[in-house]
């Protein structure tokens, strides 16, 4: 399994040139790749109900899933997607959606999708929109989540790289203290050497919620690269990223590209292969990378991380005219 966030800062162009496709977020379809920070969330904006389609609706489920924050009076509108248990959900789409106050904004259970924040509009509840109200128990359950998250995010911090199979027992441990009866840590999958929960976002922990099964009550813990490989490939403000810009400021020739990626990512100290495809000719990239490649040149594409037989190692994607 491949972790690939250069994706969504690439865009369109550089997904299509080196033919894959940018990990799944949970339960939004792959086709909507434009994200936008917010606090700890993730956010994509979106047209209609088709993209919260598979929210959930269980108490602890709804505290574990998205929230469909609309701009519209009804659920047909344009629509940001959120998921942050930290906050309310109104708190959360006032962030969102700029012009409107918390207290102008009412979440409901919108049945078979999740939670849905709507502007009141001078409407007194939730049935005026032909909603039902959030349940009771909601409130708690996310409150409950947003603790676990909390502690599940320290545990990582603290524990650092230790294998899946061992970091499950560690959560496992977690789960029964914080009183998640009948609740069971699992590992599997990814093939990373360092056990999280957390999915990954720019090279720090982030949502726990692609992870987390309400209706199995599983805690999947899946390997990841280590943080620092991370930071040093495709963190904010790093030598991976800072390459973005750098392979365009010159005429690269092939060999001097390469390089030019392996002194930035030598801070990794994990292996670095390259392959190299051509841009499809419909589409182009931005400068000054754009004129650069056009010229013939060679330009940096993005890296992914894989894991052969459990090692880090950091395969980059580089472009160029005429590359097979």
């Amino acid at each position: 399994m491949s972790e690939i966030p250069y994706v969504n800062q690439l865009g369109d162009a550089l997904d299509a040139a080196i033919r894959r496709p940018a990990p799944a977020r949970r339960r939004l379809r792959s086709s909507r790749r434009r994200y936008l920070a917010v606090a700890l969330a993730a956010l994509v904006m979106a047209g209609g109900g088709a993209a919260i389609a598979e929210m959930l609706t269980d108490p602890v489920e709804l505290g574990l899933g998205n929230v469909a924050c609309f701009r519209g009076a009804d659920t047909s509108g344009e629509v940001a997607i959120i998921t942050d248990p930290e906050r309310h959900p109104t708190d959360l789409c006032a962030a969102a959606l700029p012009g409107f106050d918390a207290q102008d904004l009412i979440a409901c259970h919108w049945e078979g999708h999740g939670v849905a924040v709507l502007p009141r509009g001078g409407r007194p509840n939730c049935a005026a929109f032909g909603l039902a109200p959030l349940p009771d128990s909601y409130e708690a359950a996310r409150l409950h989540v947003a603790d676990f998250e909390r502690a599940v995010e320290a545990l990582q911090r603290r524990t650092g790289c230790v294998p899946p199979r061992r970091f499950a027992r560690r959560v496992q441990t977690l789960l029964d203290r914080q009183g998640w009866t009948g609740w069971r840590a699992v590992a599997g999958g990814g093939g990373g050497p360092c056990g999280r929960v957390s999915v990954d976002q720019a090279a720090r922990l982030g949502s726990i919620a692609s992870n987390v099964n309400a209706r199995r009550r599983t805690v999947t813990v899946r390997g990841y690269a280590p943080l620092e490989v991370q930071r040093i490939v495709w963190g904010s403000g790093s030598p991976g990223a800072a390459l973005l810009q750098t392979s365009g400021e010159r005429c690269f020739t092939l060999a001097g590209l390469k390089e030019h990626v392996r002194r930035a990512l030598a801070g990794a100290r994990v292996p670095v292969r390259f392959r190299v495809a051509a841009l499809p000719p419909n589409l182009g990239l931005e400068s000054p990378r754009g004129p650069r490649y056009a010229a013939g040149c060679a330009v940096y594409a993005g890296p992914h991380l894989t894991f052969p037989d459990g090692r880090t190692e950091v395969v980059v994607e580089l472009l160029q005219r005429g590359a097979g």
